[in-house]
């Protein structure tokens, strides 16, 4: 057995040799690939991170936009209220304050009615008790 230095030789130039066609061929083309791969899977990545960002942004906007619109309804319903319970009041007042003339008007009236009735009474008597004293004094006279 011996070895023959010339085909060693030749298969250490063939087996770098096929490692250089390999290189060439396969494992750059394959690692390019893969690092292809791997930024487009990064990039994925990064795009769902800051989706979920703006989506988690975009809902905490709607939620505060959506209790302020809440506490502006609120306010407005307040005001509403107390504008009606002021108009109520408001209403109430004036109510109050005319029945109070009517009945001021009213008693004015009847009071004036009343020195009416009394001043035709008075006359009335007046008018009666000279028919009647007429009639007693006269005596018959007119029968």
């Amino acid at each position: 057995m011996s070895i023959n230095v010339s085909e060693m030789i030749w298969t250490i130039i063939c087996f770098f040799a096929l490692l250089l066609v390999l290189k060439v061929f396969l494992f750059d083309p394959l690692t390019r690939h893969m690092d292809e791969r791997q930024r487009r899977i990064d990039a994925g990545r990064d795009e769902k991170r800051r989706a979920e960002a703006a989506k988690s942004e975009a809902r905490r906007a709607a939620e505060e936009s959506w209790h302020a619109r809440n506490d502006e309804a609120r306010a407005a319903l307040e005001q509403g209220a107390a504008r009606a319970a002021g108009r109520r009041a408001d209403e109430l007042e004036e109510t109050q304050r005319r029945s109070e003339q009517l009945i001021s008007n009213a008693r004015t009236d009847a009071g004036r009615e009343e020195e009416e009735s009394r001043t035709a009474v008075a006359r009335d008597a007046d008018e009666l008790a000279r028919a009647l004293a007429d009639r007693l004094l006269g005596g018959g006279e007119e029968r």
